[in-house]
């Protein structure tokens, strides 16, 4: 009877750090972060014509559906890409890019363009993300956005305006993908 008791709560212990699964992987419910503790907010794939490119995960202090105040918060964010197939890191920076002229204006653009440029250094260092491969975007207030890929940080890109513009290929105005935006926001 111990020995039951002992493995199911093992089992419960296990499922518990483990709070949804998409795509056949299982992503955390909470995450470290600048001495803060995040909670996956949602989690969807990235579909690119009939291909799933990525799974995003979505982590922030407290649970919302307000895209706005994940964009444009004053707390640690995390954005969990895990790779379902393999893109050149020049087609994943693309993407981006693409996706921040669709929500910035060109104003706005003109500003972040040596922010879009030290990315694009961490993209050519990368050269390729392969199936399987766990990019962490942490934008933390104050400092920027930190660079993880396989593992290892690339860098972080200072400032807060950078770190909403990155939000904002996700959660802004004209999303990467409507039904990838929801699920980030849990709906």
């Amino acid at each position: 009877m111990k020995k039951l008791l002992m493995t199911a709560s093992f089992v419960l212990a296990a499922q518990s750090s483990m709070a949804l699964e998409v795509a056949g992987v299982n992503l955390a419910d909470r995450a470290e972060l600048a001495s803060q503790s995040l909670a996956l907010n949602g989690a969807g794939v990235r579909k690119k014509v009939f291909f799933d490119v990525y799974l995003a995960a979505l982590y922030v202090p407290v649970k919302t559906q307000d895209a706005s105040s994940v964009v444009n918060g004053a707390a640690p964010r995390r954005m969990e890409l895990r790779m379902l197939r393999e893109v050149s890191a020049a087609t994943m920076h693309e993407g981006f890019v693409d996706s921040l002229k669709a929500n910035q204006s060109e104003a706005a653009l003109v500003i972040l363009a040596p922010k879009i440029a030290e990315l694009e250094q961490v993209f050519k260092q990368v050269k390729t993300a392969a199936k399987g491969d766990v990019i962490l975007l942490d934008f933390i207030p104050g400092q920027g956005t930190r660079v993880t890929v396989r593992g290892k940080t690339y860098t972080t890109i200072a400032g807060d305006d950078f770190a909403a513009a990155m939000l904002s290929i996700w959660l802004g105005k004209a999303p990467v993908n409507d039904s990838l935006k929801s699920a980030l926001l849990g709906k």
